[in-house]
């Protein structure tokens, strides 16, 4: 349990080299990594396209209205 506190103090007491604003870097860039998403490539665009076309052609009919003949 010392040893833990020694080595926490050290990461993040008055006493530590790393410096405060240090640690907000860290902190910002994990979230920034979270928040924003990266653009896709151009596989993955071509793939996501392949899929909603292949589920456009082969879906069954559910949800779709249904055609009334005219008398």
């Amino acid at each position: 349990m010392n040893s833990a506190y020694d080595v926490t103090s050290q990461l993040f007491g008055p006493e530590s080299g790393i410096p405060w604003w240090a640690w907000i870097v860290v902190a910002v860039a994990i979230f920034w990594k979270i928040a924003v998403r990266e653009p896709k490539t151009a596989d993955e665009q071509a793939h996501e396209r392949d899929e909603v076309m292949l589920n456009g052609m082969f879906a069954d009919n559910k949800g779709k209205k249904s055609k009334k003949k005219k008398k």
